[in-house]
């Protein structure tokens, strides 16, 4: 059994009391209890006529929260108290009205709250929001055949239920207060995640709903996770875990894609950013979603974010395949590097592809923004002498850097590689560059081949022979330490 604290009185009668009982609520004696049986029946007694309603059964631990701390940090002052049984987890709210224990909407339970039914609670934290539990890990250890059973603490969050109950009854303030308490801790995006996710869930399959409620749950939702640092990564966060289809009625609560992508572009947030992308091509069209993704594309490159450059690279060549309408040749599908056919077409290529594909200009232009930055920056890593850089960078996005060196040696423009392996060079730094040039190489035969073959042609380049045997032993070496 345990005492439910009196709800604070807010009506004017209750100014008429006498000085000598004017305590405070903490003193006043109790008038209800609940009341756990042996077979886990909860129910809730009225200690002033004795009356007892019937709450809930099958119930195994329950815990008293409201009235239980006058913590100005407590996040459940709207909970009345939380149960644990085969049900799971289950949050009791009080009602508005003169007796908040006996509404009708009291009795409703939470239906999100669901928690891991591997995990047995233990306890409640509630300046933090959480239910602290147990579960049972299995180990084994070589001194014994048998597993071992160690016991590891689990947590969970309530959060996002107080929140969205606090939404419902049109308490944005209170809702808002709650959230910034919480704000400092490890869960707070989860939380607003998923109170995001649950509402819009509950929004769209509502079929009956009432759409012309203003403003809906949902607008009050994003209005209240806007006022968070956290709005950009939890909106797009929810579109990836839900259907496309629905991403329109999402963003006309959330704000329109392209404003959202462009606040993160200015923050320089370019991972979440990036995330947008497919949302944009969703709602605003291609064009839209690929000068967006070309912008990012300029800006990951110039912060050396190279692995997200790879990602815009391939989105960028996926969506230039669309204005081909037809199936690529065998001869397409057979280039060796991801980007040889697409930056550096053949005079046969380009003539077949005009005759078949009327659409062609679009995507020559298209796909020439892409050859032209990647270009642009392989240009400015060689000129700055950034071979560890121009290593990651063609990596992260599968730049073709043997046919472009062939394509600039043909031009007499291999200015790059006789400026960094000059022979006045000091032999330190000549060795720390020729490791940096084997690192390149050894990941990329066809690079070495292109390198060596390009020195050995030019009688200028006579002085760097020495250059290559050495560079082509110790490749020789990697190879055979590999296949060893």
């Amino acid at each position: 059994m345990r005492f439910i604290p009196d709800q604070p009185e807010t009506d004017a009668s209750v100014k008429d009391v006498s000085s000598s009982s004017s305590s405070s609520s903490s003193e006043k004696e109790p008038i209800r209890c609940l009341i756990l049986r042996a077979n886990g029946e909860l129910s809730l007694l009225d200690l002033i006529d004795g009356r007892e309603m019937e709450l809930t059964e099958s119930i195994e631990l329950f815990w008293v929260t409201c009235g239980r701390s006058v913590d100005k940090t407590n996040l459940i002052e709207e909970v009345s108290w939380l149960d644990y049984g085969h049900r799971g987890m289950q949050v009791w709210y009080p009602s508005s009205g003169a007796d908040p224990y006996k509404q009708e909407e009291f009795l409703q339970l939470d239906p999100e709250l669901e928690f891991d039914r591997e995990v047995y609670p233990l306890g409640l934290l509630p300046n933090a929001g959480i239910v602290v539990g147990i579960t049972q890990r299995l180990s084994f250890s070589a001194c014994t055949e048998f597993p071992c059973f160690e016991p590891s603490p689990q947590a969970q969050t309530i959060l996002h239920c107080l929140l969205r109950h606090l939404l419902q009854r049109d308490k944005s303030e209170e809702a808002l207060q709650l959230a910034r308490l919480s704000e400092e801790k490890p869960h707070f995006s989860h939380c607003l995640e998923w109170l995001l996710f649950t509402v819009f869930e509950a929004e769209i399959s509502s079929q009956n709903a009432n759409r012309n409620q203003s403003p809906s749950l949902l607008e009050k939702t994003c209005d209240l996770i806007k006022k968070f640092p956290e709005y950009f990564d939890v909106v797009v966060s929810v579109a990836r875990k839900t259907d496309g289809r629905h991403w329109a009625d999402l963003f006309s609560a959330a704000g329109r894609s392209t404003e959202l992508f462009e606040e993160c572009f200015q923050r320089r947030w370019y991972q979440t950013a990036a995330c947008y992308i497919l949302v944009i091509a969703k709602l605003e069209g291609a064009p839209v979603s690929q000068y967006c993704a070309l912008r990012l594309l300029q800006a990951t490159l110039d912060e050396s974010l190279y692995e997200l450059a790879g990602e815009l690279v391939r989105f960028l060549l996926r969506s230039g395949r669309e204005y081909e309408p037809t199936t690529p040749t065998d001869s397409d599908k057979l280039s060796p590097r991801f980007l040889g056919y697409f930056l550096f077409p053949s005079s046969y290529r380009r003539q077949s592809t005009e005759a078949r594909s009327p659409s062609f200009k679009e995507q020559n232009a298209h796909v020439a923004s892409v050859k032209n930055i990647l270009e642009s920056h392989a240009s400015y890593l060689m000129s700055g002498k950034e071979l560890s850089k121009l290593v990651a960078f063609v990596k992260g996005t599968q730049f073709d850097l043997v046919e472009y060196l062939q394509w600039k040696c043909s031009f007499g423009e291999f200015c790059f590689w006789t400026r960094i392996d000059r022979p006045e060079a000091s032999n330190g730094n000549l060795a720390k560059r020729s490791e940096v040039l084997i690192d390149l190489f050894r990941h990329d035969m066809r690079l070495w081949k292109a390198y060596s073959a390009t020195l050995e042609s030019h009688p200028s380049f006579s002085e760097y022979h020495d250059l290559l045997g050495s560079l082509g032993e110790k490749l020789s070496s990697n190879e055979i330490t590999e296949e060893a």
